[in-house]
């Protein structure tokens, strides 16, 4: 049986712990180096949650330009506990059993791969691509910029009331 209860009733059953895209020049072949990491706030049914990326186009003749497509689907049903964080990575389990990142081995993590065969692998994320984490019904839930390690993102103004930097 499907869990009904409204999704932000008792706070977000679930939310976008961090994104790491694979860094330049990586192949399809590596794809797995890059994924989403989803973490289990309240113990719930997922099913049919997804992530999605989500890509501004910035094409002028076109009001709201926007790509994107459904990266992962939760089966259904899909019962997480709270505390469980599951890595999902562009790849193939297939790539995964013959060619292991080192961090796959590390214990904690759920592992789940949206590229399904070997070939189906390809790279997913870029720098300012966004990653949404949508459940059944639709409803947005966590929405989180990509923006790789090695880059610092942009300064941000200094809040209203606040002194602004020395020169």
């Amino acid at each position: 049986m499907a869990d009904f209860r409204p999704v932000m009733a008792e706070g977000p059953k679930a939310r976008i712990l961090m994104v790491k895209p694979a860094p330049a020049g990586t192949t399809p072949d590596r794809a797995n180096a890059e994924w989403v990491e989803v973490r289990v706030d309240l113990d719930s049914d997922l099913a049919n949650w997804r992530v999605a990326r989500v890509r501004a186009l910035w094409r002028e003749e076109v009001e709201r330009p926007v790509e994107w497509e459904w990266v992962y689907t939760f089966g259904s049903p899909h019962f997480a506990k709270a505390g469980e964080i599951y890595r999902i990575h562009s790849g193939s389990i297939v790539r995964a059993a013959m060619h292991p990142v080192a961090d796959d081995l590390a214990p904690g993590r759920k592992h789940a791969y949206a590229g399904g065969p070997v070939r189906g692998a390809r790279l997913l994320w870029s720098k300012g691509d966004y990653v949404r984490l949508v459940d059944a019904f639709g409803t947005v839930i966590d929405e989180v910029v990509v923006w790789p390690a090695s880059e610092a993102p942009p300064s941000q103004a200094p809040a209203a009331g606040s002194p602004a930097p020395a020169r």
